[in-house]
């Protein structure tokens, strides 16, 4: 008994460590609800004039692959994600993660998982 009781703590807490990384915030100025790590801050990024939930450190980072301004945190790079043919701003220690129910690849932090946004339909990784 009391080792059912240890997996079922130890497999409760592992789920629960998963299931924290990500959460659905809802963006009132574009109407949607965004796949994000609990600490993002809604910003307001005037080179695109556009809201997005992003670190709370973050500012517009110009990326010069794609001619555009992206809100990142401090210490950001572009690297390019040969699967989308696109190049990203995203973190250092950031890896490509295949979505298989989009069929697409994107950055995402090494810890994160797909997290289902009811709100879209669909599962993401947090931005």
């Amino acid at each position: 008994m009391k080792i059912t009781l240890t997996y079922l703590l130890a497999f409760s807490l592992a789920f629960l460590s998963r299931v924290s990384f990500a959460e659905q915030k809802y963006n009132p100025h574009t109407s949607t609800w965004e796949t994000t790590t609990p600490d993002a801050q809604l910003q307001y990024n005037p080179h695109s004039n556009s809201w997005k939930y992003s670190a709370p450190n973050s500012s517009p980072q110009y990326n010069p692959h794609n001619n555009s301004w992206d809100m990142a945190p401090k210490g950001s790079v572009q690297k390019y994600n040969p699967h989308e043919r696109t190049w990203e701003t995203t973190q250092p220690d950031e890896e490509l993660k295949y979505n298989p129910h989009t069929n697409s690849w994107k950055y995402a932090p090494k810890k994160s998982n797909l997290e289902y946004n009811p709100h879209k339909n669909q599962w993401e990784y947090p931005d």
